[in-house]
């Protein structure tokens, strides 16, 4: 697929040496970072209040807009921008062709042909972007979406953990993110 292109070695190795691996959820010692959660809401809630306010159907979609552009002004504001795919061939076809339509099913399926495992890409096309995205929205998948000096983690409930190097992109993300109608907060 053209509009998908492989990261280059020291494109990889560039964001290693900053984050110390790709799949940043797993540092071992995440306080290197100043670490927050993009959120829809200001705190975490409790049981009672997740279960009233997200777990409706169609909450997610809902709040997809505002992840969707936080991180399209990301990308305007740190254009170094690259996304990393962790086994993007086991993405469940059955739960793809219930939150999706029939076009973006078939998109997913024609890159899930040309995305090998654990990959490192970048993207020009900011649909392919926004598609990708939705797919950790819609928690039918998740990846990272690096901002050379931050990343941003797809996860469940609309709760993405977010990494930055240092306390002014800390402080840019969260204004970005209030920008968008999110918060990134910190426990």
């Amino acid at each position: 697929m053209e509009a998908i292109e492989y990261a280059s070695s020291d494109e990889i190795e560039k964001v290693i040496s900053t984050f110390g691996r790709l799949d940043v959820e797993n540092l071992d010692d995440p306080n290197r970072f100043f670490v927050g959660i993009l959120d829809k809401y200001s705190r975490a809630l409790d049981e009672e209040e997740a279960f009233r306010l997200i777990s409706y159907e169609g909450h997610n979609i809902k709040y997809e807009k505002n992840f969707i552009e936080f991180v399209l002004r990301c990308i305007r504001e740190y254009p170094d921008f690259h996304i990393f795919v962790r086994n993007f061939k086991s993405i469940n076809n059955r739960e793809l062709k219930k939150k999706f339509d029939s076009e973006e099913v078939k998109l997913v399926l024609n890159m899930k042909k040309s995305i090998t495992e654990d990959s490192l890409i970048k993207i020009k096309d900011i649909s392919i972007i926004k598609l990708i995205l939705s797919l950790s929205t819609r928690e039918v998948f998740f990846s990272n979406f690096f901002f050379g000096s931050f990343v941003v983690i797809g996860n469940f409930d609309l709760s993405f953990p977010v990494y930055c190097s240092n306390k002014e992109t800390f402080n840019d993300c969260t204004k970005m993110a209030s920008e968008n109608g999110l918060f990134i907060r910190t426990n």
